[in-house]
């Protein structure tokens, strides 16, 4: 994947079982399903990221582009 990071886009966030589990919008992550309007913390990428996943408590998390 060679996309790269938006810090200003809106991200699904998928876990590794492929459940969405919460949204990224401008770089804050929101869980609390259905309407993800719980703060979780923010989403921050230092260039050295493999495409739009991160890594939290050892498991990795893809980012999905919200159309």
């Amino acid at each position: 994947m060679n996309e790269k990071y938006d810090s200003n886009a809106s991200y699904n966030v998928i876990d590794p079982d492929g459940v969405k589990i919460g949204e990224v919008v401008k770089g804050v992550l929101y869980e609390g399903a259905p309407d993800y309007r719980e703060v979780f913390g923010t989403i921050v990428f230092d260039g050295a990221d493999d495409g739009l996943t991160f890594e939290h408590n050892g498991a990795v998390f893809e980012l999905v582009l919200k159309q």
